[in-house]
């Protein structure tokens, strides 16, 4: 597979704005009732090389059945880039700790970045919505297991069994490829309608 430079502007500029958002998505937290004194991601070693390439192989695995290059490395640079986050607490403030880790961050950032990124994108929509999955899915396997799911309508942690990070990965997958192959069959379609057309 070979990427084009079409497509390096494409996952780079995805890449630019689901970072902002989820950066931007936990600054709300600090406004919010239940709210916590935020740790340091970088004094408490959050960032390190092993949470990132967790994350990004187990985007990547959910981005492989698009069978398309850009969203394949989008699957995982978005599972790792959720975790802009963290970044709130390096402004030593309170808040609601890993805000993105959400259903509404998950839905907000699809919607979004469909609009800014051709919005019958659908395989984009599919990757967006899903990297809260893979990267929720490599937390519990790596020992966490509490999360705002439902933030900012409960700002409260949810426990999830840690076993269950098999569950979120296969769902990731499922939803990924349902609608790649939806998309393929639409394509095709377009594809025999123009022939005919000629």
């Amino acid at each position: 597979m070979r990427i084009q430079k079409q497509s390096i502007i494409f996952v780079v500029g995805v890449s630019l704005v689901y970072c902002s958002l989820s950066a931007g998505f936990s600054l709300v937290g600090t406004i919010l009732p239940g709210k916590m004194v935020l740790i340091n991601p970088i004094e408490h070693g959050g960032l390190n090389v092993k949470e990132i390439v967790g994350h990004f192989a187990w985007g990547l695995v959910a981005g492989i059945v698009t069978l398309r290059l850009r969203y394949i490395l989008l699957g995982g640079i978005l599972a790792v880039l959720i975790d802009s986050d963290h970044l709130v607490g390096l402004l030593h403030v309170e808040g609601i700790p890993r805000m993105s880790h959400s259903i509404t961050f998950a839905i907000l950032s699809t919607i979004v970045l469909m609009l800014v990124f051709r919005n019958k994108d659908y395989r984009l929509g599919a990757i967006v919505i899903t990297s809260v999955l893979t990267h929720i899915s490599y937390d519990m396997f790596d020992g966490a297991y509490g999360f705002p799911i439902f933030t900012p309508f409960l700002n409260k942690i949810i426990q999830i069994p840690r076993t269950d990070w098999i569950i979120f990965e296969i769902f990731a997958i499922a939803i990924v490829g349902i609608v790649s192959f939806i998309a393929t069959r639409k394509e095709a379609g377009k594809k025999i309608i123009n022939y005919s057309s000629e």
